[in-house]
């Protein structure tokens, strides 16, 4: 006849508890990274007349990014913007979007967005795809955002020395929330916006 098994003491069972925790592998911390136009490019492009459509880029713009290169989707980012920096291909396209009917540079020289990865984006593996919640202010307004952000690839720069890892991320704006509502018979209320880039994150 076997013995009935004597159940475990409470401090046992504490300690035990408390060595699976010991167990565990440390997350590893958020290292910060920085980044700009020379190592990135932010984007945007928005349709005209339903049928085409038009990109521009901005070519001053700066971030901070806290990061753990082998699992982006614990990201934190805050982008700074220089709204007159803008550019297009269509002859008098920025003079126009940097006026006071679309970003009113002069009153508002700088957009920002702040935010932090929340969850892995549409179910797919957090070391590819991941989702960004935060805030863009634009014009002085302050507006939810959420990006879709994406590693496309981990390499190695010979010229650097370093370990690099490039990302995207896109996201889409209601430009009437920011106070953009001229031109809307020709030029969509919804706005994509893209960003791509490049980062040094360790030795080679």
């Amino acid at each position: 006849m076997t013995r009935p098994t004597r159940p475990m003491p409470r401090r046992e069972l504490a300690l035990a508890g408390m060595g699976l925790v010991l167990a565990r592998p440390a997350r590893a911390q958020l290292r910060q990274y920085r980044f700009d136009q020379n190592f990135g490019r932010l984007s945007f492009t928005a349709r005209h007349f339903g049928l085409l459509s038009s990109t521009g880029s901005f070519g001053r713009f700066e971030a901070q990014v806290a990061l753990d290169p082998d699992d982006p989707s614990r990201a934190e980012v805050a982008v700074s913007v220089e709204t007159g920096s803008i550019d297009l291909a269509w002859p008098g396209a920025a003079e126009l979007l940097r006026s006071a009917a679309y970003f009113d540079s002069d009153t508002h020289p700088k957009a920002e967005f702040n935010g932090r990865a929340t969850g892995v984006a549409r179910g797919r593996d957090p070391a590819e795809r991941f989702r960004i919640d935060g805030a863009l202010t634009l014009r002085g307004v302050t507006r939810p955002m959420q990006m879709e952000a994406r590693l496309l690839r981990r390499g190695r720069d010979a010229a650097e020395g370093a370990e690099t890892a490039e990302f995207s991320a896109s996201g889409s704006l209601n430009r009437l929330e920011f106070g953009m509502v001229d031109d809307r018979t020709t030029i969509s209320d919804r706005v994509r916006l893209d960003v791509q880039v490049r980062l040094l994150v360790g030795p080679a």
